[in-house]
């Protein structure tokens, strides 16, 4: 048998292990899927154990997408260009390469409801791991202009460097930080450059426990706006739920959680994933 698991702290939310059971059931594949709990304190030296009990791969989660990196022996491009790993893959020889495969969940996401980041005004609220990359990627993408945000006034700050130094042509500017908590004179300043763009994403985990309000105030959303909410949860999350509410398109985290873990799966194993196996077991 095969074993994987997914990183993170908090991770009890986790839908992943739900999604690749049903593409194992589905293929036929030999294989288990645990979620792991991990402090950032102790995650080098747990990756290393998972590695030693005879693991073939790893999903890395929140927080830890960009403190893994130090530990892999090869990085693919993915993760050289945007910064941040969330799959590792264990080599015959004990060695870790690790991949990025958020990006692909992002694009194929969008493209699946037939949107095009290319010529596009864009933000992104979340200069985390996840965020970094999307943002990154917007970027290559081809963008017309590109607006950040963050809790972090030196996550922005590196986040914009880091895209304008790529010389891709893409206007990039990092929102204002107050005063470091997500209060509602924050929320109304990433909401007044949300409300301008074509396409909002929240990139945080704003949503992920029950209750919690949306990353975003009503005003930001309207008609004609296409929202993505990467939270996976099963109930649709508040920030996607506000912008629906004020007419705007928007999507949940689950399309993007498959797309990222039927990759991160094909890495590991060389075999194709049951894409509309594992949405359904998450949908359900």
């Amino acid at each position: 048998m095969k074993k994987f698991a997914v990183l993170g702290h908090p991770v009890a939310h986790s839908l992943s292990p739900k999604m690749h059971a049903a593409n194992f059931a589905s293929i036929g594949f030999d294989g288990s899927y645990e979620k792991f709990d991990v402090a950032p304190e102790n995650l080098h030296s747990f990756v290393l154990s998972k590695r030693d009990e005879g693991y073939s791969g790893l999903n890395i989660t929140v927080p830890h997408k960009i403190a893994v990196i130090p530990l892999l022996d090869r990085k693919d491009e993915s993760v050289v260009r945007y910064g941040a790993c969330n799959t590792i893959k264990f080599e015959a020889d004990g060695t870790l390469t690790g991949y990025n495969t958020d990006v692909i969940g992002f694009v194929d996401g969008l493209a699946a409801h037939g949107f095009s980041i290319r010529g596009k005004r864009v933000v992104i609220i979340g200069c985390g791991g996840a965020g970094s990359a999307l943002a990154t990627c917007a970027a290559y993408e081809g963008a017309a202009s590109l607006k950040v945000a963050d809790l972090r006034a030196e996550s922005v700050g590196n986040l914009v460097e880091k895209i304008g130094s790529l010389g891709l042509g893409v206007a990039v500017e990092g929102l204002k930080v107050l005063d470091g908590t997500a209060s509602d004179a924050q929320k109304a300043v990433w909401g007044e450059a949300a409300a301008e763009a074509d396409l909002v994403v929240n990139a945080t985990p704003m949503g992920l426990h029950p209750g919690e309000p949306s990353a975003l105030p009503d005003s930001a959303f309207h008609p004609g706006q296409f929202v993505l909410d990467i939270v996976p949860t099963k109930e649709f999350p508040p920030t996607a739920a506000a912008a629906v509410k004020a007419g705007a398109t928007a999507t949940d985290g689950l399309e993007f959680l498959v797309g990222q873990g039927a990759k991160s799966f094909e890495i590991w194993t060389g075999l194709r994933a049951d894409r509309k196996a594992m949405l359904a077991a998450i949908r359900g």
